[in-house]
């Protein structure tokens, strides 16, 4: 019950936190609007904490951080998952083309993995872009997919299998 206890307090501080930092901080966009040609639609970026060495990361790396299988970036750096709340796209992308996942299967499978001991949390799931980006900037071992077109100063695009947003082969979009 103390570990509950101290999980929601912590959640709570990190909410607040993304609330004040994006109320006090208009930011004009990093990037502009990465378009994907084939539907005109946005790509999903792969972001982390700028003081995050990494710059480039396997799908299979992806996943298994998003699956709770890869939860340290190697240097001792615990790893941060972010993710958007149900019905968002980038929760889609999440879901459909990196887990495989329906959203019951994604609840379902988190829910034992905690109450198995396999992990310690769930990646946190928060209601707008906006929220990803101000905790990937207060964690340094946060990562998230984010639209492209929202990304701001203060994060880190990284490439997913050698691609960046946008590019021809770039996997999420």
């Amino acid at each position: 019950m103390k570990k509950h206890c101290t999980y929601l307090i912590a959640i709570a501080g990190l909410l607040l936190c993304a609330l004040v930092f994006s109320a006090s901080a208009q930011q004009e966009p990093r990037v502009a609007i990465v378009v994907n040609a084939e539907n005109q639609t946005s790509s999903i970026a792969v972001v982390v904490n700028p003081d995050n060495p990494i710059t480039s990361i396997s799908a299979a790396d992806l996943r298994r951080i998003f699956s709770g299988e890869k939860q340290s970036w190697g240097n001792n750096l615990p790893v941060f998952p972010v993710v958007r709340a149900s019905g968002a796209r980038e929760r889609e992308v999440l879901l459909s083309q990196l887990l495989k996942m329906s959203e019951q299967e994604y609840k379902r499978y988190w829910l034992q993995k905690v109450y198995s001991g396999e992990s310690h949390q769930e990646p946190v799931a928060l209601f707008s872009n906006g929220m990803q980006l101000e905790a990937v900037r207060a964690k340094k071992g946060a990562i998230a997919l984010i639209n492209a077109q929202d990304v701001r100063e203060g994060v880190k695009i990284i490439k997913v299998d050698g691609y960046t947003p946008g590019t021809p082969g770039y996997s999420f979009k």
